[in-house]
């Protein structure tokens, strides 16, 4: 039995009502299909072991880097090889902490130097044994460029942990660097023994960081374990994923991997639109190879661009080795369906979720108005938006869970024609319609109007596995791009991926086309006819948009 306590649910407007009282969901985790739901998750948290993480604890914080320490960061860049560690001075009110390593920490996205608003990584054990802080060896602070709520990290890891994957648990806290005021942070438990502890009995098993964009079978950092030199049980690992007998795959997996937790961990990613995590990228994990159970366990990481697409296909293609092995199965299949269908019942309670987010962001608001008067209504703002998707997604995976996607059927030509379209508007107010012109031939129109424009017709298609050119016949005029937009243009693509054919300006009707690959069977691609301009109109040839398969 799982017992999580969030708020109950308000009618009432967020802004100006009193508080909703809180009250406990329970969960029996196993039971609801012929799949069990396992969960590690162990007792529910205290704060005597990280205060810090505490709802509403916003720890403020005074960091201080000796010049010569600055002078050695600002030679650092993101891909610029390994960390480069720091002394440095941390203090909390009265506490004074000394002789704390620190490093830039950060990707593509996130990174910022040490005179922007910089991640950094706080290791308080590492240059002064046994010194903690609220009882922690390690933390990371994050600038939260990717999520202006500030609160998908917290949110998002409290749900995989509910789930039963392990996930270090993050926080909130106020940033000083050298007297610069850096505002609002969030701040995650850093991946160590310390934190394996609290899901598994015997911290000493191997612990491999993902990197960037990195897959399994191109070897891995090793962060702990013995042997530093010995990856073995991630070969093993990819051996199975490989198997090409699907018959035989998922027991070979089974054997190495802790294969219930991952199913729920991909399931519960994808329900979150973690479009930049493992099962989709694969990007921003952790694995550790436990050595009671003998097995692998993949755990989440970077969890700061959630719910960016909540009407996301729910079998998006994966490119994550291990992910993709699994849904190629039709037990895999299966099993993720039921596991997507059970947390959505256990789990993911919209209500409950978007309240707990209100409540979060009433703590950190007013620490975000001391910074800026008006960083207060952009925040409510986002807020709304990010629970708004929350919704949404929930009901996109109500819609799609018990009915598989319709599959596009090809013809003997290796052709599938598309004639079910919607239209979604991102920015701006264009008008998109369908229209006519001459012998009754069906044309998909979107005009601008003054500013950012970006909308797109869709369709969904479930495909089997191989290779598909996306094309269709295509007019411009007047098209003009925001060239600081590196999304801007007009064309085909799928979503998740950039025009490799972009139109601009005026164009008579010309073919355009898109080439992508299936990797699995009953793969559920989203086929995307974009226009994103700040001036001009296109029109889509609805008769001439089709699939071939190459």
């Amino acid at each position: 039995m799982l017992t999580l306590t969030f708020a109950a649910c308000s009618k009432q407007n967020h802004d100006t009502a009193p508080p909703p009282k809180r009250v406990a969901i329970k969960k029996t985790m196993a039971g609801k299909d012929d799949v069990p739901f396992k969960t590690n998750n162990p007792t529910k948290h205290t704060n005597a072991n990280g205060e810090i993480f505490a709802d509403g604890y916003i720890a403020r914080l005074q960091i201080e880097i000796p010049r010569a320490g600055l002078a050695v960061l600002r030679r650092y860049h993101w891909g610029s090889g390994e960390h480069v560690v720091v002394p440095c001075t941390v203090r909390e009110g009265a506490a004074i902490y000394t002789n704390v390593a620190v490093h830039l920490k950060g990707a593509a996205g996130s990174f910022r130097s040490i005179d922007d608003n910089p991640c950094l990584t706080l290791n308080f054990d590492k240059l002064a044994k046994g010194q903690r802080f609220h009882g922690l060896q390690k933390i990371s602070l994050n600038n939260s460029v990717q999520d202006p709520t500030y609160l998908t990290e917290k949110i998002c890891r409290e749900l995989f942990d509910a789930a039963g994957v392990p996930v270090p648990r993050a926080g909130h806290a106020k940033v000083q660097l050298n007297g610069r005021n850096l505002g609002l942070y969030v701040v995650t438990e850093g991946f160590n023994k310390q934190f394996l502890k609290r899901y598994f009995k015997n911290p000493d098993g191997n612990l491999y960081d993902g990197g960037f964009c990195k897959e399994i079978s191109q070897g891995l950092e090793k962060a702990s374990g013995e042997n530093p030199n010995d990856q073995s049980d991630l070969r093993a690992l990819a051996a199975a994923a490989m198997e090409p007998d699907l018959t035989k795959r998922l027991a070979r997996l089974d054997k190495v991997l802790d294969l219930d937790r991952f199913i729920t961990f991909i399931a519960l990613d994808v329900m979150m639109w973690d479009w930049d995590g493992y099962p989709m990228k694969p990007n921003n994990y952790r694995i550790y190879h436990d050595p009671d159970s003998d097995r692998l366990v993949f755990m989440p990481h970077g969890l700061d661009q959630m719910f960016w697409r909540p009407d996301g296909s729910i079998r998006p293609p994966m490119n994550g080795l291990v992910a993709r092995a699994v849904l190629q199965t039709p037990e895999g299949q299966r099993r993720y369906r039921a596991r997507m269908s059970q947390l959505l019942t256990e789990v993911f309670h919209v209500e409950a979720i978007t309240n707990h987010i209100y409540e979060l962001a009433a703590k950190i608001q007013p620490v975000l108005a001391e910074g800026h008067f008006f960083a207060v209504s952009s925040h409510k703002q986002q807020v709304a938006v990010l629970c708004q998707r929350i919704a949404q997604r929930a009901w996109t995976i109500r819609q799609k869970i018990g009915v598989p996607g319709k599959p596009v059927k090809i013809d003997a030509e290796g052709v599938g024609h598309l004639t079910e379209w919607r239209p979604k508007i991102d920015r701006g107010s264009p008008a998109i319609v369908k229209t006519s012109e001459g012998a009754g031939k069906t044309l998909l129109r979107i005009s601008a109007r003054p500013g950012v424009n970006a909308a797109s017709w869709r369709t969904q298609a479930q495909l089997e596995a191989g290779h598909y050119r996306f094309e269709g016949r295509i007019k411009t005029q007047g098209v003009v791009l925001d060239e600081a937009d590196r999304r801007a243009g007009v064309g085909l693509r799928i979503s998740g991926q950039r025009f490799t054919q972009k139109l601009v300006g005026n164009t008579d009707w010309m073919t355009v086309g898109f080439e992508f690959d299936a990797l699995e069977d009953s793969s559920e691609v989203e086929l995307v006819c974009d226009f994103c301009a700040t001036k001009g109109e296109v029109w889509f040839d609805l008769e001439s948009l089709k699939l071939v398969r190459q």
